[in-house]
């Protein structure tokens, strides 16, 4: 499990980052602990959303941000005691990648833990010094994919998208070939592919590597057919704008998932909207399969110069750098996915 934080210009004040060592310690004991039989869809998220709230009124409260163009909530609880837009605030944010559910439920589950831990002295202690603002789900349209009929891996929410640009939509989507109810992928042999097989695990495929000699014998395809007659294989299905790929920071035109401009999607333009005015938030940590925790972000000014941003600021890279020393201390990991 990995996640990612991103720290506001002032983390370096020191009651800040104090409270926010011990959110850090508290969070990180409970994903090493986290044991998720199964995931929870919308409807059960909802559900834990609600029994929160009602279970501690004095210190949960929670709305929906905006429904989703497919009229799913994005759900938000506000934790902590007193005034809580006047204390320094972390939010924590999953789904922010739709394939990853595990992300969903390490957010809720962050908040249920949390709670349960809420009468003892230290977390008291947090809580009336600290809020926490939890977004559990942000692509509630591509995690709702996983208990489809037919399962698949899901980024983008139902935003109606013409990715090949040929004038139609939703035109050549997957399809379960086999009828097992999962689209998975296709191994096909084609002298032109890119990929050969792995000599340790032969049920997967590598990349071909030209500088060592290596040629490749397969093709590797999401599983379907060419609907649209176009030579191209599942281009265009459902799947429309990925939260992840429609931000302001890094946007990427022309990107099958980003959008016809950045924040276009209600989800990501109601959160940042938010952010925007809550004046109280110095750092965000969101679970995802990205990382900048064993390894921390590098500081690029001209990154920060452009007219899309593609680099964090320096105070925020110095303070993830802080943020890293202490995880690395903690976990002790080696080998570590860098990115």
């Amino acid at each position: 499990m990995l996640f990612s934080i991103n720290c506001m210009h002032n983390l370096n004040k020191m009651k800040k980052l104090y409270l926010f060592n011990l959110f850090f310690l508290f969070v990180l004991g409970n994903v090493l602990a986290q044991n998720q039989q199964d995931y929870s869809n919308n409807a059960t998220l909802a559900q834990r959303v609600k029994s929160l709230a009602d279970k501690y009124p004095q210190l949960v409260k929670s709305k929906s941000l905006t429904k989703t163009t497919g009229g799913k909530d994005i759900w938000m609880l506000t934790i902590g005691s007193g005034k809580t837009e006047l204390k320094p605030a972390v939010v924590v944010v999953g789904g922010v990648e739709g394939k990853h559910l595990l992300g969903v439920e390490m957010a809720i589950g962050f908040a249920e833990k949390l709670m349960a831990s809420s009468t003892t002295d230290s977390i008291k202690m947090l809580l009336n010094k600290q809020t926490f603002y939890v977004f559990p789900n942000m692509s509630p349209d591509a995690t709702e994919q996983y208990f489809a009929k037919v399962k698949a891996e899901r980024s983008g929410n139902s935003t109606a998208t013409d990715d090949d640009r040929d004038g139609k939509v939703n035109e050549d989507a997957a399809d379960d070939l086999d009828g097992n109810g999962k689209i998975t992928w296709m191994r096909i042999a084609d002298p032109t592919g890119k990929y050969k097989v792995n000599t340790d695990d032969p049920r997967s495929l590598l990349l071909a590597d030209a500088t060592k000699g290596e040629t490749g014998k397969y093709i590797l395809l999401p599983e379907g057919i060419d609907n649209d007659k176009d030579g191209e294989f599942n281009e265009d299905g459902e799947g429309g704008v990925a939260f992840n790929k429609n931000s302001s920071y890094n946007f990427k035109p022309f990107v099958a998932g980003a959008g016809e401009y950045a924040v276009s999607e209600k989800e990501n333009r109601a959160m940042f909207d938010w952010l925007f005015d809550a004046f109280n938030v110095y750092a965000v940590v969101t679970f995802g399969p990205t990382n900048n925790l064993s390894t921390p972000v590098t500081f690029n000014a001209p990154g920060v110069a452009k007219r899309i941003i593609t680099s964090w600021f320096e105070a925020d890279a110095k303070a993830n750098a802080l943020v890293s020393e202490k995880y690395n201390k903690i976990t002790k990991t080696k080998d570590a996915p860098k990115t």
